[in-house]
């Protein structure tokens, strides 16, 4: 991902817009890019860290907050990429599980004298 793709999708990882795809693309640029991490901090403070200041008390900690987002990305990541696995896996065994019937099926015709081979 380049900078200014990331740059772009900070708004919508703000809004949490983005796909899990474009979130873990996302995510490493922003870990490995000092500039747009800054990018995304600065939007941040003005767009969350205004609103919630309007509604707290003026404690709010926005830098403890960002870091507690970009965690929850990881782990909204991390849940993904299981589910992406347990999805092939699945697909697998069932793929398996129709060869096996179908194979049993022929040797039953097979045994039954319905197929000839």
């Amino acid at each position: 991902m380049t900078c200014q793709e990331a740059e772009k999708l900070v708004v919508p990882y703000i809004k949490d817009e983005l796909s899990p795809m474009e979130l873990e693309e996302f995510i490493d640029h922003i870990k490995n890019c000092p500039n747009c991490r800054e990018e995304l901090e600065i939007h941040y403070m003005v767009d969350v860290g205004l609103k919630k200041l309007d509604q707290a008390d003026g404690t709010y900690d926005i830098v403890g907050d960002l870091k507690r987002k970009l965690a929850d990305s990881s782990a909204v990541i991390n849940r993904y990429l299981v589910l992406q696995v347990i999805r092939c896996a699945v697909g697998t065994l069932m793929g398996m599980a129709l060869i096996v019937e179908v194979l049993l099926q022929i040797r039953i015709w097979h045994q039954t004298g319905f197929l000839f081979f």
